[in-house]
């Protein structure tokens, strides 16, 4: 059963996630740059590969990104109706997955392995926050609509949706 409510925030509390997320991602590498944060893998082609799966989770971040076709995501929101196509179709949060994916990617590519702790971080951030706000406010609006769109598609890393049934 839909209760009927105003529309979600447009923006919901994603600022006050992925801004902080990026700013501790940007300050980690810095650090690490500057041999503050040892460990940096040197060698030739562990580098190389880093930088190439970092390049291409950041590619894919901004896929996640482009993907939320963001004019389309104000008409449903303003309307409430649940947008699963798209980005959506394989990630619940296209924009927080932007975030993760490209900080997962820079991260990578400073190739500091005691920096992969930080995404593991985010990921845990993310779900705790958005399990405890967005997820069930949309719950109250989508009921089983969303609870369905759930069990479906994962909340922050993009994959292909499980089956229904």
């Amino acid at each position: 059963m839909k209760k009927t409510r105003e529309h979600l925030p447009i923006f919901g509390i994603g600022p006050f996630l992925v801004f902080p997320m990026t700013g501790v991602t940007i300050a980690a590498i810095i650090l690490s740059a500057k041999g503050i944060i040892p460990f940096t893998i040197q060698g030739k082609l562990v580098p190389i590969i880093l930088l190439i799966v970092g390049i291409l989770l950041i590619i894919e971040g901004i896929a996640c990104f482009i993907g939320a076709n963001f004019g389309h995501l104000v008409k449903c929101i303003k309307s409430n109706t649940l947008k699963t196509t798209g980005s959506y179709a394989f990630v619940r949060n296209p924009c927080y997955a932007m975030f993760l994916l490209g900080c997962t990617g820079a991260i990578l590519i400073a190739h500091n392995p005691v920096l992969l702790i930080l995404p593991i971080l985010y990921w845990l951030e993310l779900t705790i926050v958005l399990s405890n706000t967005e997820e069930k406010w949309l719950e109250g609006v989508y009921g089983q609509e969303y609870l369905d769109y759930k069990k479906r598609v994962n909340r922050c890393i993009p994959w292909f949706p499980r089956k229904r049934g």
